[in-house]
């Protein structure tokens, strides 16, 4: 995975106003590196189905952006149709999409069968 391909993706699709933040380029790529692949992935996420903030500057959207969680399906009366894994997250089980888990980095125990 290419972080800074990424990076000029997002730059891209947040469309900042150079002239309201000058040199944010390079400060914002540094705060996207110290960022998960899962944050990075879901700021994407929300930059194209939602567009930039206007009004923030790219780096603090960057820096104050939440940390996702997975989506833990245990006990969910409706599973995702797509491949599901028995894996670890903050040391405890649960039952993720096998995307998710390797995403976040997940320890997968062994692949979900229903």
């Amino acid at each position: 995975m290419d972080t800074d391909k990424d990076f000029q993706d997002f730059w891209q699709a947040y469309k900042p106003d150079e002239m309201r933040f000058p040199n944010r380029r390079t400060a914002t790529l540094g705060q996207w590196r110290t960022r998960s692949r899962a944050a990075q992935q879901a700021m994407m996420q929300y930059v194209k189905d939602q567009g930039a903030p206007k009004w923030k500057n790219p780096y603090f959207f960057v820096q104050d952006f939440p940390e996702p969680e997975p989506k833990d399906y245990n006990g969910a009366r409706l599973l995702p149709n797509e491949p599901l894994v028995i894996a670890k997250y903050n040391d405890c089980a649960g039952l993720y999409t096998r995307r998710e888990a390797e995403l976040f980095g997940m320890n997968i125990l062994r692949p979900f069968e229903q």
